[in-house]
C-alpha cells in the first residue's frame, strides 16, 4: 500500500518568495518520483491533495489540516517566508507524529530562522531567487528532499526525529539524573543585564559568553557585544572594539543583515573607533550601518537618530564647505523623513524603548529646527528619570549634550559659507 504524504506551506507569492514554484519544481516531482499519494481524507480520491489550500470539499479546514497532519505518513514542511500559519502546523505535526516530518526553507530567509527548538532537527535550505529558482538549486534541493523521503517511507528505524518526541523518550534517562548546579538561562539573563546596568562590564561579559553558548538567538548575541564594547569604551582600547567587530562577523553575515539592532551596534563600534582613532575610514563605516540600520528602523528610532547625528559631525572630517553643507541638510531632510515613520515602541515597547523613543525623537526635531527648544528641560527629565539604569541615562546625556554642540557648530558654519 503506497503511502501518504501532506505539504505544509503558503501559496501564491509571499514576502517576495514564489511558494508555488518551490512546490511545483521541487516539492511536488518529489512526491510523485516516491509514489507517495494524498492522504484518503475523503472517499472520492478528486477531493485530496497534498497541499490543504488545494483540498476541496465543504469540511472546515481545520478539520482538513489536523486530520492529515495527524495521520499523513509523510509531511513536508516548507517554512520559507515565516508564514505563522505554516509553523503552527510544523508545531503541530511534530506533538502528534514522531517521526517522518521534513522540513525545507529558502536560504533567503536563514537569517529569520532562529527556532532554537529547531536546532538540532534536519532542515534543507536550499537557493530561491524570489521569482524564479536556478536549475542546479532545484537539482540540488531534489537530490536532497528524495534521500530524506527514502529514509522516511523505507527505513524501519523508530528513532524520533523532532524534538517532542524525542525529548519524551529521552525522559527516563534524565529522570533520575542529578544535573550539577547552574544558572538557568533566564537567570544568567537576568545577571548578565544587572552587572551591564552596573557598568560591571567584565562579569557581564562572562555570564552573558555563557548565555550565549547555550542560547545562540541574536539578542544573546546583541547583549554580549554590547558588554564587550562598553568594557572597550571604558578602557580606551580599541584592539578590543576592532577584536569585538570580528567576533561579530565570525558569528553572523553583518553585510546581508536586516536587523537594525546588530547593525546599529556594529556602527556604534566602529563610532567608537572614530572617536578614539580619530580615522575617517571609521567615521564613514558607522555611517554606513547606522544608515542601513535605519532603512529597516521599527523600534525606537536608534539608527535614525544616529545617522542623522553623525551626518552633523562631517565637519570633524573635512573644511569642504560643499560637502558640509551637503550633510547639514541631509541630515535635516532625512531627520524630517524618520519622524513622519511610524515605531512600535509606542505601541507595544517596554519603558525602557518608551525612554530611548522619546530622546531620539527630541533629537530628531532639534536637526530639522537646527536647535533644541527645551534643552535645559530635557536635561532635567533625565536626570529625574528612575526607570532607566545609570548607564542609560548617561548614554543618552552623553549624546545629548554631543549633539547639541555639533548642531550649534554646523549652524556655526553653514553661516560662514
Amino acid at each position: 500500500m503506497k503511502k501518504s504524504c501532506f505539504v505544509i506551506m503558503g501559496y501564491g507569492i509571499k514576502n517576495n518568495i514564489n511558494l508555488d514554484l518551490t512546490y511545483s519544481k521541487i516539492i511536488k516531482p518529489c512526491i510523485i518520483k516516491n509514489e507517495l499519494v494524498p492522504y484518503h481524507l475523503f472517499e472520492d480520491n478528486k477531493y485530496n491533495a497534498y497541499r490543504c489550500d488545494e483540498i476541496t470539499g465543504s469540511a472546515a479546514i481545520d478539520y482538513k489540516f489536523i486530520t492529515c497532519l495527524s495521520e499523513a505518513d509523510v509531511v513536508i514542511a516548507d517554512i520559507s517566508t515565516m508564514n505563522i500559519n505554516a509553523i503552527y502546523e510544523l508545531g503541530a505535526r511534530h506533538a502528534l507524529k514522531p517521526r517522518s516530518t521534513i522540513i525545507l526553507c529558502a536560504k533567503e530567509d536563514e537569517h529569520r530562522f532562529n527556532f532554537f527548538d529547531l536546532t538540532y532537527v534536519p532542515i534543507i535550505f536550499y537557493n530561491h531567487e524570489g521569482a524564479r529558482l536556478g536549475a542546479e538549486a532545484i537539482k540540488e534541493t531534489q537530490t536532497r528532499l528524495n534521500a530524506l523521503l527514502d529514509f522516511a517511507i523505507n527505513s524501519e528505524s523508530v528513532v524520533p526525529d523532532n524534538p517532542i518526541y524525542r525529548a519524551l523518550s529521552e525522559r527516563d534517562t534524565y529522570q533520575n539524573f542529578m544535573p550539577p548546579e547552574r544558572q538557568s538561562l533566564y537567570e544568567l539573563y537576568l545577571n548578565g543585564r544587572n552587572f551591564l546596568d552596573d557598568s560591571e562590564y567584565e562579569k557581564a561579559i562572562a555570564i552573558l559568553f555563557e548565555l550565549y553558548e547555550q542560547d545562540s538567538t541574536e539578542e544573546n548575541l546583541l547583549l554580549l557585544v554590547l558588554a564587550q564594547y562598553k568594557f572597550a569604551e571604558a578602557t580606551n582600547n580599541s584592539r578590543l572594539l576592532i577584536e569585538c567587530i570580528n567576533s561579530i562577523k565570525e558569528k553572523v553575515d553583518i553585510d546581508s543583515s536586516v536587523s537594525e539592532h546588530l547593525l546599529g551596534r556594529v556602527a556604534a563600534i566602529y563610532l567608537r573607533l572614530f572617536n578614539l582613532l580619530e580615522e575617517e575610514t571609521y567615521y564613514y563605516l558607522a555611517l554606513e550601518y547606522y544608515r542601513r540600520g535605519a532603512c529597516y528602523s521599527r523600534q525606537n528610532y536608534y539608527c535614525p537618530r544616529n545617522y542623522c547625528a553623525l551626518l552633523l559631525r562631517i565637519y570633524e572630517i573635512t573644511d569642504d564647505p560643499n560637502v558640509i553643507i551637503e550633510h547639514y541638510y541631509t541630515a535635516k531632510h532625512y531627520a524630517k523623513l524618520y519622524l513622519n515613520s511610524s515605531a512600535d515602541a509606542l505601541k507595544d515597547g517596554s519603558y525602557e524603548e518608551r525612554v530611548y523613543y522619546y530622546y531620539n525623537v527630541c533629537d530628531l526635531k532639534a536637526i530639522v529646527a537646527g536647535e533644541y527648544s527645551n534643552y535645559e528641560k530635557l536635561q532635567e527629565r533625565l536626570n529625574s528619570d528612575e526607570g532607566i539604569s545609570i548607564r542609560q541615562r548617561n548614554t543618552i546625556k552623553i549624546g545629548i549634550e554631543k549633539l547639541y554642540n555639533d548642531i550649534a557648530e554646523m549652524n556655526h558654519k553653514t553661516k560662514l559659507f
